[in-house]
């Protein structure tokens, strides 16, 4: 028991010593929606709420998600700190920490070598690509997922089926990448790394936590279909379903890469939607065909368990609506076959070449190290996260408007026109270009300018209160005080929820004498 107190201290140190400059940067991008600004996470008395309304996830009627655990613990941490950034971000190294000794806990039990367990707990937590479930709040759905199923697939292996059952449930109700759990449960009965269920009652406890996980399953979709997530998630789909496919099938190749080699990470990579016909598609298609075929013949090795549990991971991203193509998060529990193979093949060559290889696995522990420390650093603010994003993916509109609103929170307003106006070239349909559009235009006090500009997003996107919010806001200042009526009416038929609006809502009423309705 010291051992693994020791070793878990150990870890956290090392996070500190590696994410230590992370804690001082600002809420990025989603966390402005789900965390900053999400009126939902304000209080303790929320929490049942979580469980059966997925609205609460975000302050914009789009952000529907039902993650109530993972709301659980951003409320927990407002209860706390408030809106200390620090702190949330502090809560998200523990997390990191947690799945890093959650992977090491699985590595000793497949490799049985503390050594190795210990190898690859530092791998995981050093990792550069992991970097991003530190520094970006809202991805910390990723990273305690990845907690809580390393913790079930460890506890099948170990025959404690109660635990099993438990760890996915909570996985479940952190995100639902955790449904993926029962495709791996025939590999993880198969691989036999201790005792086998040779006693009646052994099989039947088996057989009774089967059972369990298949009706946790069910009762979760039914759950999902209930709160209208499942129709949510169906009419956001941003792209037809066979293009989704052959586009994860090229990322799935690609993320390999970019564990492998570690050094273009990126909030906006350069990646482009697949179609069937394309050379890259049917290059990785075949890549990926003869890695199957290979793992699922050697299954019982530990190469092939590892090629196997990166795929099943990963396999929900084919089928779930992604407006961004490719984000490291989402690699982040597939990972663990990755790095797991890296500690066995190192294992492997450990025992062959000697203490050699020790210096080695040390020096590439710390080059992790150092990248993770950079990457960091990109993470400190909007501008340098933006900066890097526009540089390594010049032709992306979704970072050139980025940066543009964050030149414009540094008051750089020709900057910020310079990257606005680049990124709507690059991207004339991207709604909410033209409503930084719109904020550039109000405040050059330019009002025709930007009603223009919102009006042309909510032609885009008619479904961003903020936009109606922001038109009412507008005719407001102008004494149109009906029209001003009518926009914020529309962003509470999107969001009624929405508080600013409906204060706003009030006054328009009260200017046009009907009181009754300003006090309602």
């Amino acid at each position: 028991m010291w051992t693994k107190i020791g070793l878990g201290a150990g870890l956290l140190v090392l996070a500190i010593i590696t994410f230590g400059n992370s804690l001082g940067g600002p809420f990025q991008y989603d966390d402005l929606h789900s965390v900053q600004y999400n009126p939902h996470i304000r209080s303790l008395s929320w929490i049942p709420t979580y469980f059966v309304d997925p609205s609460t996830f975000s302050s914009q009627a789009r952000g529907f998600m039902y993650r109530p655990l993972l709301l659980t613990t951003y409320a927990i941490d407002y209860a706390l700190s408030g809106q200390s950034v620090a702190a949330f971000r502090l809560a998200n190294v523990i997390v990191h920490v947690a799945a890093s000794a959650a992977f090491g806990a699985l590595a000793f039990v497949l490799l049985r070598c503390a050594k190795g367990a210990m190898i690859a707990s530092c791998l995981f937590l050093l990792h550069p690509a992991h970097s991003e479930v530190v520094n970006y709040i809202s991805a910390r759905s990723d990273s305690l997922v990845a907690v809580l199923y390393l913790l079930a697939c460890t506890a099948v292996l170990c025959r404690r089926h109660t635990s099993m059952v438990v760890a996915y449930t909570a996985g479940l109700l952190v995100k639902s990448v955790a449904i993926t759990l029962p495709a791996m449960l025939p590999m993880l009965r198969g691989w036999e790394p201790g005792r086998r269920d040779s006693d009646l009652r052994g099989k039947a406890r088996t057989r009774w936590g089967i059972a369990l996980v298949g009706a946790v399953s069910v009762l979760y979709f039914l759950i999902l279909w209930r709160s209208r997530f499942l129709s949510h998630s169906a009419d956001m789909f941003p792209r037809a379903m066979s293009l989704e496919i052959w586009t994860q099938l090229k990322a799935l190749v690609y993320y390999v890469f970019l564990l492998a080699s570690p050094i273009r990470l990126s909030v906006d990579h350069a990646f482009q939607v697949g179609v069937v016909t394309d050379t890259t598609v049917l290059l990785c298609l075949a890549v990926i065909l003869s890695c199957v075929v290979l793992s699922l013949r050697h299954r019982l090795s530990l190469p092939g368990f590892s090629a196997i549990w990166f795929g099943v991971c990963m396999l929900p991203y084919s089928v779930l609506p992604l407006n961004v193509l490719v984000a490291e998060r989402r690699m982040y529990l597939a990972s663990a076959g990755a790095l797991l193979l890296a500690t066995w093949a190192w294992q492997q060559l450990a025992a062959r070449r000697g203490r050699g290889m020790s210096w080695i696995g040390i020096a590439l522990l710390v080059c992790c190290l150092a990248l993770t420390v950079q990457r960091n650093q990109v993470w400190s603010s909007s501008l340098a996260l933006w900066s890097d994003a526009s540089m390594k993916n010049p032709v992306s509109a979704r970072s050139r408007v980025n940066l543009a609103l964050a030149y414009r929170e540094q008051g750089d307003l020709g900057n910020a026109r310079i990257q606005l106006d680049e990124g709507l070239r690059l991207d004339p349909g991207f709604a909410e270009g033209w409503v930084v559009a719109g904020d550039l235009a109000r405040d050059a006090g330019q009002q025709d300018e930007a009603r223009l500009a919102y009006e042309r997003a909510a032609q885009i996107q008619p479904t961003m209160e903020g936009v109606f919010h922001n038109l009412g806001n507008l005719s407001y200042g102008q004494g149109q005080f009906t029209e001003a009526i009518t926009h914020y009416e529309e962003a509470l038929r999107i969001n009624a929820r929405f508080a600013e609006a409906r204060n706003n809502l009030g006054q328009a009423l009260e200017a046009v004498g009907d009181d009754e309705s300003a006090l309602a």
